[in-house]
């Protein structure tokens, strides 16, 4: 057996349990489902098609002048057991309904969470519409399954006890022949659909691989259209269509061949019964009576067998196409809290590097070996240095988007790893220098640096961060809706609501990577201003290229392959005549060359 095929059975068998887990939910509900349906069954097909078989044995038997009250009793009967089944059934639907409907929404939450839960990391490293088809197929698996196990699965195995326990008292022969095919087919059916588990993970991988470059180039259109590559884009398309479309000739191939055996394993049960049945009436074993009524159940079961190795088939595809979720769910998250997280303590935003050295997974050296760095509360520190020297990873580390290997990283005096991610992150705000909006109104956007935030404090924060201008010429103003990932607004009025949210945010840590950089000079000297107000009593951390966003910071700090290598003052650093100063003299309107 492959490596391959091992871990895919190990995530099937995952996926199975995690989903017989939910399945078991409300056993109350869960055995009144259960017993609906065997009850429905029993009655409403075993015991039906008894009484039916003895009802035509009877009108066989009649005679003209004969009493027959007891035909009419029958047919009464027959009647009786119908509306038993059919409440039965009614029972079962309503107790599915209960137990889909609870059961998703729980899946649905556990899902949402364990994925939120993941680090910064994780997503950087993943397809956001990769992400989505595979939760929604996890929630669609869930959901037809456990169709299956209640309207497939327990029918079927019902329907053939019942029925082998019927005809062993009818036809013994019969019965046990049933019983043997039975187990023989069942077995052969699941047996493959196993073998063919791998290719079924393939598929969905492939899948997933063309929703993901859909998404990509989607989100990305612009650059599609801006350097004309669209024809590549066809042709790149095109490459992982034609995968798709090998593993899927492979897999169908494969499920039409088990499809052959499925029908050489009926015509052998068509033909043995009918030569079988043949034999016992001739050889005055069973009456021709006793054949008919065998008949009912041999065809019912007949059918229902068929049948199942499309449900068993379902059953590989669901199961399969789950697993992409199911190894997600597995992955250990990267970023956790510890088992009881400490208070949060954050109000002055006293900030200390002690020893820390981190370095990323797919890295083959530190970003930084041995950092230590004091920042004091209230201070205005600016982050300048060639790229990949470590500033932005800096200030993610202060967020805890990733923890480091070594040392501490303290802020006003406790341990950012001893207190929870999300209480952490709410003391500090954060400005990134490609902002990102939700597909939600521009209150919303602006509202989510403090969601307890009234209408007045919204348009107080957009009026400092100079967003009100644009904000209140629009037909709908606040109630806006600005496209996914802010596609409506332009950079410009993208960054100022981001940094009305900022504003909003009572946070006592501002963090802004190049806050300005999409900003038109007029632009930029009024969210200077509005954020000279914003930075006051908050220590501040700007990352920049543009070194006159950071002329007036009480230090500047020159990173360097994840080195502080100069410390101090604008003034200070360029009376130094060092590593600061060339930048400066360097530049070309304020920015770093390469």
């Amino acid at each position: 057996m492959s490596d391959k095929f091992k871990v895919s059975s190990k995530l099937l068998k995952r996926t199975a349990s995690y989903y017989f887990r939910l399945f078991r939910e409300h056993k109350i509900i869960l055995n009144v489902n259960l017993f609906a349906v065997v009850a429905g069954v029993l009655i409403g097909t075993t015991y039906f098609r008894y009484l039916l078989a003895q009802t035509f044995q009877q009108l066989a038997d009649f005679q003209t002048g004969q009493d027959s009250d007891y035909l009419y009793k029958a047919g009464l009967l027959l009647c009786v057991v119908s509306v038993a089944e059919m409440v039965f059934w009614r029972i079962n639907d309503f107790a599915s309904i209960f137990r889909h409907r609870e059961n998703l929404k729980k899946l649905e939450q556990e899902l949402f969470d364990k994925l939120i839960g993941h680090s910064y990391q994780f997503f950087s490293n993943k397809f956001a519409g990769s992400l989505i088809t595979q939760f929604n197929r996890f929630l669609r698996g869930y959901h037809e399954l456990d169709k299956i196990i209640i309207f497939d699965v327990i029918t079927t195995l019902t329907n053939i006890m019942s029925a082998t326990i019927v005809l062993f008292i009818l036809a013994p022969a019969m019965g046990a022949y049933l019983l043997v095919w039975s187990v023989i087919f069942l077995s052969s059916m699941i047996y493959l659909a196993r073998r063919k588990a791998p290719l079924t993970r393939a598929e969905a991988e492939a899948d997933s691989r063309v929703t993901a470059v859909v998404a990509d180039v989607l989100t990305n259109i612009m650059n599609v259209k801006t350097f004309g590559r669209s024809d590549y884009e066809r042709k790149r398309f095109a490459k992982v269509v034609q995968e798709r479309a090998d593993i899927r000739r492979h897999s169908w191939l494969v499920a039409a061949h088990i499809r052959t055996f499925r029908w050489i394993l009926i015509l052998i049960f068509i033909c043995s019964y009918v030569m079988g049945s043949i034999y016992l009436v001739v050889n005055n074993l069973a009456d021709v009576g006793i054949v008919l009524a065998a008949q009912f159940y041999m065809i019912a079961i007949y059918q229902q067998l068929f049948n199942f190795h499309q449900t068993i088939e379902r059953t590989e595809v669901y199961l399969g196409e789950a697993t992409e979720m199911m190894e997600i769910l597995d992955t250990v998250q990267d970023v956790v809290d510890v088992d009881e997280p400490e208070p949060v303590q954050i109000n002055r935003g006293d900030i200390k590097f002690n020893d820390v050295k981190f370095e990323y997974p797919d890295a083959k050296s530190h970003v930084f070996a041995k950092l230590n760095l004091h920042i004091k509360p209230g201070e205005k520190i600016g982050l300048v240095g060639a790229s990949g020297g470590g500033k932005t990873t800096l200030t993610r580390l202060i967020l805890r988007f990733m923890d480091i290997q070594s040392g501490t990283i303290l802020i006003d005096g406790q341990d950012i790893a001893r207190v929870a991610q999300e209480d952490l992150r709410q003391h500090i705000a954060y400005v990134a220098q490609e902002p990102i909006l939700f597909h939600r109104s521009l209150k919303e956007n602006i509202a989510y640096g403090n969601p307890d935030a009234s209408f007045d404090d919204i348009k107080h924060a957009a009026k400092l961060a100079h967003a009100a201008d644009f904000i209140e010429k629009l037909d709908k103003g606040y109630e806006t809706l600005v496209g996914e990932r802010g596609v409506k607004l332009s950079g410009g009025e993208k960054q100022r609501v981001a940094i009305a949210r900022a504003m909003l945010s009572r946070a006592p840590i501002l963090l802004l990577d190049e806050a300005t950089s999409a900003l038109d000079s007029k632009s930029e000297k009024l969210i200077t201003q509005a954020l000279d107000e914003l930075m006051k009593h908050r220590t501040t951390i700007v990352v920049a290229h543009r070194l006159s966003t950071i002329k007036k910071m009480d230090r500047i700090l020159v990173m360097n392959n994840g080195e502080i290598v100069e410390d101090g003052s604008h003034n200070e650093l360029i009376k130094r005549k060092g590593a600061y100063a060339e930048l400066w003299s360097h530049q070309s309107g304020d920015f770093l060359k390469d």
